[in-house]
């Protein structure tokens, strides 16, 4: 699931990062690219035929590279590795006569009159990274030195490589460059190690006003691109000429250089321009040089890509196939582009945080990965966008919004144990069975009341509500006032007997409210008012006769109040 160029991008900085430590002598840049697989997570085994070896060492040997036999290679991608190194070393096979091969070389000169001697000889190009996504191989190359010992003497010597121009291999234009390194070093460049009228070259001019370390561009050091490739005029050398010169600075500055090398590999210091043969001497094995490769005796159309999830695009003179976006193996085997693991490799390294970037869960798929935000969160993960659902001040308003429920819940809560309290504690269980009275709730007796709108009585008893029940009848509510607790027995047991009581001049006692410290008493409505009233209250005078049926009426009352009394004792 991984866009194979950006993958190269990371694989190209990882390599040139761990290539800075093979200047340190911390490992060797076959090791340096090993490492870097490794971190890629690719697959580092299966990338050869069945059958075939694909490894010299740690070192993959990807088809269409092999080693061996014929059938494990195509023409052109032979690999020798050579066993007797620790570790292994992989060379491009080499057979003495054909390229590609170094080309080494080294002779005298004189300024004034040519060169004197001359040593020349061949070895094989040792490989230390391939790279199928990028139909690439990186191999070593090595540096050429001018270097004097008086001003118009000295050695000129080192390596270059010949490539064959019909095989695989061809120097890569963008990602190699010509650099020259000295006092007054002018190297040059052809597609042969003899010059041509229009040489590739660039100037080192005099570097010691203001050389700095890091540098290349002309003050001790020069660099430049090498030319796009022409078909018909192909790179395929790396030969460099050194211009003749007058070295006044033989003793201090006696050697100029010229390479090609991978693009940004070389770092410039000050003291490469000092001592003799300083750069040739930093890498034994060589500089890192990057070369382009393709089939070249096959086509798109006629012979394809063999893996599924691949794709086969035409190259200089041929094709190469790449697995497809968000895979990544060999495409010139079998099954062999395999889906890649992007949070997988998240995990393993920062760098590809970036590369694949999930502000959420991370989930591989076949051919991508998903990255959704996490619960509770929403957005797009992938672009960094989730947002929780509540944000803080929502979550401050339900936070809020909860403890008032809570507050509210609590006080409802005690306010129900307290309204229990006060009715067992006022004989509800006992009057809750007596059939002649009702008991009212607090909600209940303050709608009768309105809210307890209406007074009617005030006194040293307490207070007398006129309320109104659903069937319109009307009543009056007492509220007593604060009595002694010691006397709730005896008001239970005289509810009980008001209840019984029918008698047509005692005002009935229709209910009670248990949910109060003190309970409250429903009435029958007198709508006269008392007989306290009536006899002292009232400005009509109140015939003798009258007064004489009012105390009648008002004896026969407590007389059957006491018996009613007795009877229930």
């Amino acid at each position: 699931m991984a866009p194979p160029a950006k993958l190269t991008q990371y694989t190209q900085l990882i390599l040139l990062l761990l290539a800075a430590a093979v200047a340190s002598d911390h490992l060797t840049l076959h090791q340096a690219a090993a490492a870097a697989d490794e971190l890629q997570g690719r697959p580092q085994q299966g990338l050869g035929r069945p059958g075939c070896r694909d490894k010299c060492g740690d070192m993959s040997i990807p088809f269409p590279f092999g080693m061996d036999k014929p059938g494990c290679f195509l023409p052109g991608f032979e690999v020798t590795c050579n066993t007797s190194s620790t570790p292994p070393r992989a060379f491009l096979a080499y057979n003495h006569s054909q390229p590609p091969y170094q080309h080494i070389y080294q002779y005298a000169f004189n300024t004034e009159g040519g060169a004197t001697s001359q040593i020349e000889g061949r070895q094989a190009v040792e490989l230390f990274d391939i790279s199928l996504e990028t139909s690439e191989v990186r191999v070593y190359s090595g540096a050429n030195s001018r270097c004097f010992t008086n001003e118009s003497a000295g050695l000129d010597k080192g390596e270059y490589m010949e490539l064959d121009r019909e095989g695989p291999f061809l120097l890569s234009s963008t990602r190699d460059d010509l650099v020259g390194v000295g006092w007054n070093a002018e190297p040059s460049m052809t597609y042969t190690v003899k010059t041509s009228p229009d040489p590739l070259s660039c100037t080192s001019n005099d570097p010691f006003m203001s050389a700095t370390d890091g540098e290349c561009s002309g003050l001790g050091c020069c660099q430049i691109a090498l030319r796009p490739q022409i078909s018909t005029l192909p790179v395929i050398s790396t030969g460099v000429i050194l211009k003749n010169y007058i070295n006044i600075r033989w003793e201090t500055n006696p050697c100029s250089y010229g390479m090609v090398v991978e693009r940004s590999w070389y770092n410039f210091t000050e003291e490469d321009l000092y001592g003799h043969e300083v750069l040739s001497t930093k890498l034994s094995r060589g500089f890192p040089l990057v070369l382009d490769f393709a089939i070249r005796d096959g086509s798109c159309e006629r012979d394809g890509c063999l893996s599924g999830n691949s794709s086969c695009a035409i190259a200089a003179g041929g094709y190469v196939c790449k697995c497809r976006e968000h895979y990544n193996g060999n495409p010139y085997i079998t099954d062999g582009c395999q889906d890649i693991d992007e949070c997988q490799l998240r995990e393993q390294s920062p760098e590809f945080r970036d590369l694949y970037p999930c502000d959420g869960i991370c989930t591989n798929i076949p051919g991508g990965y998903d990255c959704r935000c996490k619960r509770g969160m929403k957005g797009d993960a992938k672009k960094g966008t989730c947002a929780e659902i509540f944000p803080l001040s929502a979550k401050i308003i339900v936070g809020l919004a909860g403890l008032i429920v809570v507050f509210v819940i609590i006080v409802m809560a005690k306010q129900h144990l307290k309204l229990k309290k006060f009715y067992a504690q006022n004989g509800g269980p006992i009057l809750n069975g007596v059939k002649n009275i009702r008991i009212y709730t607090r909600k209940q007796l303050k709608q009768v009341t309105n809210n307890y709108e209406c007074v009617i009585g005030q006194g040293h008893f307490g207070k007398v509500y006129k309320g109104t029940l659903k069937n319109k009848q009307q009543v009056a509510v007492k509220k007593s006032i604060k009595v002694d607790k010691d006397m709730k027995k005896e008001f239970t047991d005289e509810v009980i007997i008001q209840s019984e009581m029918r008698h047509k001049n005692i005002v009935r006692l229709l209910g009670c409210c248990l949910e109060f410290d003190v309970p409250m008493l429903v009435y029958e409505f007198v709508a006269k008012g008392s007989l306290y009233d009536v006899l002292f209250k009232s400005k009509d005078s109140i015939p003798v006769n009258k007064r004489r049926a009012i105390a009648i009426g008002s004896a026969e009352a407590l007389t059957y109040m006491h018996s009613a009394g007795e009877s229930t004792r």
